[in-house]
């Protein structure tokens, strides 16, 4: 009788487990299309757009350049945040969008630097 609750048990825990699979809300990234490749990138230049019109409007006001990126950086969080419910909205897990999202972030951050250095040194 043991016996064959446990071996009822495992195939009940099989079968759950086969339906997850089957019916997992995420897709694979690799099932993205170029449509959704292109949106994706359209989004991520919106927000490097954004964060480099915010930097160069915002360095005359700060005396360090750091400051006027970081006050651009927080000005386009909103698109930032587009971006990542826009990956979300197509299927993909959510700690893809949020590590896409934080990349973009970083390259941005990493982007602006220079640009605001060469503005304020007159170059």
């Amino acid at each position: 009788m043991n016996r064959q609750l446990v071996v009822a048990m495992i195939a009940l825990l099989c079968y759950g487990a086969t339906l997850a699979e089957e019916h997992s809300p995420n897709r694979s990234l690799a099932d993205m299309s170029n449509d959704e490749r292109i949106e994706i990138m359209r989004l991520a230049t919106l927000y490097d757009s954004c964060v480099y019109t915010e930097a160069m409007t915002a360095s005359a006001n700060y005396s360090d350049i750091r400051h006027a990126a970081d006050f651009a950086l927080g000005q386009c969080h909103t698109t930032l945040m587009e971006l990542e419910a826009g990956i979300s909205a197509m299927g993909f897990e959510l700690a893809y969008a949020r590590a896409f999202s934080n990349r973009t972030r970083n390259r941005a951050a990493r982007k602006i630097m220079p640009e605001l250095a060469v503005r304020r040194g007159g170059g």
